[in-house]
């Protein structure tokens, strides 16, 4: 059994880097990173980038969320050269697992000049 979430988050429009916060119709309030549960795992099918100016978001993962400085790597980076939107589909998707409980997955963004931009993302937790 699985489940498809729609995740949402936006940059501030002041800073030039930053993390994004997600946010679902599921959630009681933004997350900065999305924590996957022990055994399941989250697969990305849809990204959707918009905003009014140059922008880069990067899918960062980590195997130890709990630590005091997790170490995150890049997964997938996805830049909007300019004022727009951009969707991106795939038919293979990008598959996080979580083996311990501990493993989470985050958006960052970087832009020459500080802009609203938006990201969205469908991400289907489920069993192996």
């Amino acid at each position: 059994m699985s489940e498809l979430l729609i995740l949402r988050g936006e940059t501030d429009g002041t800073s030039m880097t930053g993390t994004v916060n997600l946010d679902s119709d599921l959630f009681y309030s933004t997350v900065a990173d999305f924590r996957i549960p022990k055994g399941l795992k989250a697969k990305v099918w849809f990204k959707q980038v918009s905003g009014e100016g140059e922008t880069m978001f990067t899918l960062q993962y980590t195997n130890d969320v709990t630590v005091a400085s997790p170490t995150y790597k890049a997964l997938q980076v996805e830049k909007l050269a300019s004022k727009g939107e951009l969707a991106i589909e795939k038919r293979r998707p990008t598959i996080m697992r979580s083996f311990t409980g501990k493993e989470a997955f985050r958006i960052t963004w970087s832009q020459p000049t500080a802009v609203k931009a938006y990201v969205e993302l469908g991400v289907e937790v489920g069993e192996e």
